[in-house]
């Protein structure tokens, strides 16, 4: 049954791949990047000590996608590869069997084909129709299923496994770094050791919640097993670190402050774990006012990190001047921005969401953008040197 599983799975990429061949409408790469390379400057974006200005690397979110290449699929992989981006980040979700698959919602209702399908426009709560958890879907249940565009037409690509997804980029795609959105500690174990299977440890990256492991900063490399990692802290992590219980030297040499608590985890973090912190991906809101993370980001842009940021692009409804463009994690649409604005306990309160504005985000100090309009973001003219990738 294994081999015969991994033989569909081939046969699925040699599809894909001749699919591919017959959009119109894709860029060829005419790059010779090297990933490793790519990686460092996303590790050190300050090229030299005597540099100001950061090198900004430009990270596709769910890959570059159009009609009839839908996202989280080989299309949008190599789409992304042919548009010449250097990293891409994928969204993981692992299901009833196990395995890890490329999904962003939680749901599979907005994006896998179904008779009949999924209507996306309706309240989040209770919503009609067929819209699964995949974590009750099993791999038969997606390997013969078939994921829509954002239109939503059906498309020719399958659901995607994250092994389907880094052989095409090791095969196909190879100029990239790959960040991968992981949820549980669990899905980071998994996915360690897939890449670590591939052979690609220098150029994934696997990135979760700082809340995860908030206890734990010194433990990180039981789940992440020598591969590179992107913590994520937003304003509700900066608590729950706070409250999680790891000190440092806090108390001791320093006031124990929540704010000293939550700068000890990452100076941990990224002290130990044999040196497999690449960067770290702040979610502020407000990069040119106040916001409970503002004092985190001004202190890291001042120690010259290596800061992420997510900058969000609207997705639907974008006649509505109402701001609610956005799907939810259950496939739904639409939401606002601001209905996911958080309160804290020690930090203040976010009272408005500003990251649309990528290039504000690149001003405060933020390194590397992640967007689903990669190509509007370079279009921009930022400070991003390619030739460092060679």
């Amino acid at each position: 049954m294994k081999l015969l599983r991994n033989s569909l799975k081939t046969l699925s990429l040699t599809f894909g791949f001749a699919s591919l061949a017959a959009l119109p409408g894709l860029a060829s790469a005419d790059n010779d990047w090297n990933p490793q390379f790519i990686l460092s400057v996303m590790m050190n974006p300050y090229a030299t000590p005597e540099s100001h200005s950061p090198n900004i690397v430009v990270i596709s979110h769910r890959g570059v996608i159009r009609r009839g290449c839908p996202e989280n699929s080989i299309c949008s992989i190599i789409n992304t590869y042919r548009h010449d981006v250097e990293a891409i980040e994928l969204d993981v979700k692992q299901n009833a069997d196990g395995q890890l698959w490329l999904f962003h919602d939680q749901n599979a209702g907005r994006v896998v084909d179904h008779n009949p399908n999924f209507n996306i426009f309706q309240p989040a709560t209770n919503p009609v129709g067929w819209d699964p958890d995949i974590r009750t879907m099993h791999n038969e249940d997606l390997d013969y299923a078939y994921l829509r565009d954002r239109f939503f037409n059906v498309t020719h690509f399958h659901p995607t496994s994250l092994e389907t997804a880094l052989n095409t980029v090791l095969n196909g795609a190879n100029h990239m770094v790959v960040v991968l959105d992981l949820k549980t500690l669990d899905d980071v174990s998994r996915a360690a050791d897939i890449i670590k299977a591939f052979h690609m440890e220098n150029q994934v990256v696997l990135k979760f919640s700082a809340s995860l492991v908030a206890a734990t900063p010194y433990g990180i490399e039981n789940y992440t097993k020598g591969v590179r990692f992107a913590p994520t802290i937003y304003a509700r992590d900066m608590d729950n670190i706070a409250d999680g219980g790891y000190l440092g030297l806090c108390g001791s040499i320093t006031p124990n402050t929540p704010f000293c608590r939550v700068n000890a985890w990452i100076d941990e973090a990224k002290g130990t774990n044999n040196g497999g912190f690449a960067w770290l991906e702040i979610g502020n809101k407000q990069p040119r006012r106040g916001d409970p993370t503002a004092e985190l980001l001004a202190d890291k842009q001042a120690q010259r990190y290596a800061i992420g940021a997510f900058s969000p692009v609207p997705e639907y409804r974008f006649r509505n001047h109402d701001g609610r463009h956005y799907v939810r994690t259950n496939g739904t649409c639409c939401a606002s921005l601001d209905d996911y604005l958080s309160t804290t306990k020690y930090f203040g309160n976010e009272i408005a969401d500003d990251r649309p504005n990528f290039r504000a985000q690149v001003v405060s100090g933020f390194t590397s953008i992640i967007t689903d309009d990669p190509l509007g973001v370079i279009a921009a003219n930022l400070n991003r040197n390619t030739s460092l990738y060679h």
